[in-house]
């Protein structure tokens, strides 16, 4: 029976072990282990939204074990205008072993996944970004060790994600604060479900309006930001309201003193977060850029079955 990775739910099971598989795939790569799990196979990425890193992780990462990656651009398939998703999921199925596709719709996503005879990652949509969130975590427990009962701040907007670190701390035992403006809170169906979980993980899942209040104590602080790609036209509106929520040296002082700055990219400096904390030595940014490559490696593995 195929696996599909479409929420950080889809891992609730594994979400630990794949972190250690994701670790012990970095130290392998590192000393030039050569992996061919993927030999002989194709991935195939959809992009309806550009990236750096997604394209860059999964077409290196999928490469790297032994297998050949596809990109396939906005305009080349059009998912449900163009054709539909049903005949996207069959077509591709014939060709392909694995698809990611990286969406602006989780309704396209979940389709795809569900006629699809071939495993679906999610490269992000607009519900979750469970890829990243794996990477995050590797990342934090690389620099932080056991993530259970750590704090994880998240500062700003309470986006995709947002959703997924929410979902994956409660998975994890760890506790997650996300201070958001008024009106521009997670979805709280996302939030009910994360409270759920850390009844039986311990972990403490908090929403509140105050980035002072939400950053105390803090071991891991999160930015992202204020401006998502659709939300242009709202540009002005959004960093006005959206301003006190600046993670600058000021505000990181109220973290604990050994916390580690973390953003998933790419970073609009000078309006979620200074060069000053960008910079600082305790802003692991780019070791947690470098880890969306091994921790989709260990996803892909272990979706297919075969670490």
């Amino acid at each position: 029976m195929k696996r599909d990775l479409i929420s950080v739910l889809d891992l609730r099971d594994d979400l630990e072990d794949i972190i250690k598989l994701a670790r012990t795939m970095k130290g392998e790569t590192k000393d030039g282990m050569e992996m061919e799990l993927f030999k002989g196979e194709t991935l195939v990425m959809i992009f309806e939204k550009p990236s750096l890193r997604t394209r860059v992780s999964f077409e290196i990462g999928f490469t790297q074990l032994g297998g050949t990656a596809l990109y396939l651009s906005p305009n080349e398939i059009s998912i449900g205008q163009r054709e539909s998703v049903y005949d996207v999921a069959k077509v591709l199925s014939r060709f392909a072993d694995m698809i990611m596709y990286r969406a602006f719709d989780n309704r396209n996503m979940r389709e795809l996944a569900k006629h699809a005879d071939v495993p679906i990652i999610n490269g992000l949509d607009d519900g979750e970004h469970p890829c990243q969130a794996v990477a995050d975590f590797l990342t934090m427990t690389e620099h932080k060790g056991d993530l259970k009962g750590k704090k994880l701040a998240w500062i700003g907007d309470g986006n995709n994600v947002l959703h997924s670190l929410l979902l994956g701390g409660a998975i994890l035992g760890m506790n997650v604060t996300a201070s958001c403006p008024e009106g521009y809170g997670p979805d709280q169906d996302i939030v009910a479900e994360a409270k759920r979980i850390s009844s039986e993980t311990g972990a403490v899942i908090q929403i509140v309006t105050d980035p002072t209040e939400g950053i105390a104590q803090a071991d891991v602080v999160y930015a992202d930001t204020f401006v998502s790609m659709g939300d242009e036209a709202k540009k002005e509106e959004r960093l006005r309201i959206f301003a006190p929520y600046q993670v600058n040296m000021e505000l990181f002082s109220r973290a604990r003193n050994n916390a580690i700055f973390m953003h998933c990219l790419p970073a609009h400096r000078g309006e979620e977060v200074t060069d000053e904390v960008m910079d600082c030595s305790r802003s692991v940014v780019f070791d947690q850029a470098e880890n969306r490559l091994h921790g989709q490696k260990a996803v892909m593995a272990r979706i297919a079955g075969k670490r």
